[in-house]
């Protein structure tokens, strides 16, 4: 009997055989993958080369490719690499575009390995630029005739004949959008913001425009304060309600409130604004400050040696803002105690008037002064100038070592100027400043000799490179004199020091009298040139030649220096260690050592 081969039906059939991988497909299999857990992968470091472009467009170009993007990834495989590098072309040409290259060409060099990675070489010609041919930029709105707009408008780059610049278009979009929000457009829209661009014509043409909407105006100002009475408050507060919103007007009001020192924390800020009435609140938070402040230093200069001062701040006295302070200084050339009595008028930041006293005894050359000071002052910021009116009336005892003292009491009028341009007030790179100084007295107004004092200044810092500057300073004193001899000494001409002819001792360069005493002169002329190279850091070397004089006639000889220093940047002004040694008659080197800013 013969027998059937059984079958088996069902879901969870075995089949009849099994297949198996031969032995030797097993052991490649795992090779394979052991080679993968234990080689590490690729070092993908990326250096990418780009030829044929500068500037803005290879910046640009190496910030759409995604080679550079990745040129620090080190789990990037070889087939990565090589993908990213053929996507490289495409990538530069977009990259073009936005700068008015819609035609380049692109060749891809070579990508090659080295012992730090990958070298991606690219070479690109730009080709020509689109030009813009036409524009069609209008501002309409209420504020088409803004004149923060109009400049804007008339002094963008995007100009028929200009070379299309997508960052010029996007810009001037940015600065009107600014502008609106500066000066209360707040409902401002585009109307139109498009670039139409033929890059078969290589042409342009832009065309944007601008509805500022209306312009909103300020609304309720709310002033939280109870420290100044009102009418000093209104001129540190530069927002009325009801005029047209302007943001700098709000910054111009925390500034002011802030720098005032009346007020310990300032918060100046816009509420939220109205639609319908088209107003914009002002709220005003202020707390109390501090209505005392003590300052107190101590310091070293080879001028003054060992020199302590103490200012003590009155910063608020009444309600109507008046403040005061006294200060004092000790060294060994001068010893004074003054104050101040300071009344704001007008803008209290730009004008002011101050009732001044002082106490100074003073060593210049071998003459002392000692004198009392009971003065006046009306200071008002006109611009970039700074002008001061004055009349001190002067009690002086001039003394010259050897001989009897005298004294005169004199009044003293003048009129000072004075103007500071700088981009740091500690440590600029550039800059300047101008002062002058108009002084004299009569004897119709108790002076024992009659005289005119006029005293300019001068100070020119220039950039030279990345860590070179220049300083140049001068100075210029005329004296038109009745009688020197019986001439107060404080209202004599000295030079030499630190801040004058380095190489000379303080107030050592002047006339001397017949015993060889320095007395002081009618005229001053002073000249420096300075050369400072920054070495590391805060430290820097110096050069610098100076001449000068305090003389009787202007023909006189100056007297010429040269010399070499450390300079150390601190956060409280510039040290200085200098030598110099006098070029026009025979003296020894002298060291100084002071702090004192370049301007």
């Amino acid at each position: 009997m013969s027998s059937s081969p059984a079958s088996v039906t069902g879901a969870y059939a075995r089949p009849q055989s099994t297949r198996r991988l031969p032995a030797a497909a097993v052991h490649v299999l795992f090779a394979l993958l052991l080679s993968a857990l234990l080689v590490p992968a690729a070092d993908a470091r990326i250096r990418v080369e780009i030829s044929g472009i500068d500037g803005p467009l290879a910046s640009n170009a190496r910030a759409h490719l995604d080679l550079v993007r990745f040129a620090e990834r080190e789990d990037l495989s070889e087939a990565a690499v090589r993908r990213l590098y053929q996507r490289a072309p495409g990538q530069l040409q977009r990259a073009l575009k936005p700068y008015g290259h819609y035609d380049a060409e692109v060749v891809s060099r070579s990508l090659e390995r080295d012992n730090n990675g990958w070298i991606a070489r690219f070479e690109v010609d730009a080709g020509p630029p689109v030009i813009i041919t036409d524009t069609d930029i209008r501002v309409t709105g209420d504020g088409a005739d803004h004149p923060a707009f109009r400049n804007l408008v008339a002094n963008t780059t995007v100009q028929p004949g200009t070379q299309l610049r997508h960052p010029d278009f996007d810009q001037l979009r940015a600065r009107l959008d600014r502008a609106a929000q500066t000066h209360g457009f707040f409902d401002r829209s585009f109307e139109t913001r498009r670039l139409e661009v033929d890059p078969a014509e290589r042409t342009a043409r832009a065309v944007m425009v601008f509805n500022t909407g209306p312009r909103y105006r300020f609304g309720e100002i709310n002033v939280e304060q109870d420290i100044l009475v009102d009418d000093l408050i209104d001129r540190l507060v530069f927002v009325r309600e009801g005029d047209p919103f302007d943001n700098e007007r709000v910054l111009r009001t925390q500034y002011a409130l802030t720098d005032s020192e009346y007020f310990g924390n300032v918060l100046v800020e816009p509420g939220e604004r109205d639609p319908e009435t088209l107003t914009v609140p002002v709220r005003v938070e202020t707390t109390e400050g501090r209505r005392q402040r003590l300052r107190t230093g101590i310091g070293y200069g080879t001028d003054t040696q060992v020199r302590a001062t103490a200012r003590w701040d009155f910063r608020r006295i009444n309600r109507r803002g008046h403040r005061a302070n006294i200060t004092t200084q000790v060294s060994e050339p001068i010893l004074e105690l003054s104050s101040q009595y300071i009344i704001p008028f007008g803008d209290p930041l730009r004008e002011r008037l101050a009732f001044r006293s002082s106490l100074i005894s003073e060593d210049l050359g071998d003459t002392r002064s000692q004198r009392a000071t009971l003065g006046v002052n009306h200071r008002r910021v006109l611009g970039d100038w700074q002008r001061n009116l004055f009349t001190d009336v002067v009690d002086e005892r001039t003394r010259v070592r050897g001989d009897p003292a005298f004294s005169d009491t004199l009044i003293v009028p003048g009129i000072g100027f004075e103007k500071l341009i700088t981009d740091d007030p500690i440590s600029p790179t550039t800059g300047y400043r101008l002062r002058s100084e108009l002084r004299g007295s009569h004897g119709t107004l108790g002076s024992s000799t009659d005289f005119l004092r006029l005293h300019l200044g001068a100070g020119r810092i220039m950039t030279l490179g990345d860590n070179t500057r220049a300083v140049l300073r001068s100075e210029a004193g005329f004296g038109l004199i009745g009688g020197f001899g019986e001439l107060p000494a404080s209202q004599r001409f000295f030079a030499g020091g630190d801040q004058s002819v380095r190489g000379y001792g303080f107030n050592q360069l002047s006339p001397r009298d017949d015993e060889g005493r320095v007395v002081g002169g009618r005229h001053l002329l002073f000249a420096s040139a300075e050369i400072q190279q920054r070495i590391r850091g805060p430290f820097q070397l110096a050069g610098f030649v100076d001449a000068g004089n305090a003389l009787n006639n202007l023909s006189d000889d100056v007297q010429v220096s040269v010399g070499t220093g450390l300079h150390i940047e601190t956060p409280i002004g510039r040290i200085r260690i200098e030598g110099a040694r006098a070029v026009t008659e025979s003296r020894s080197f002298r060291l100084h050592v002071s702090i004192r800013p370049d301007l």
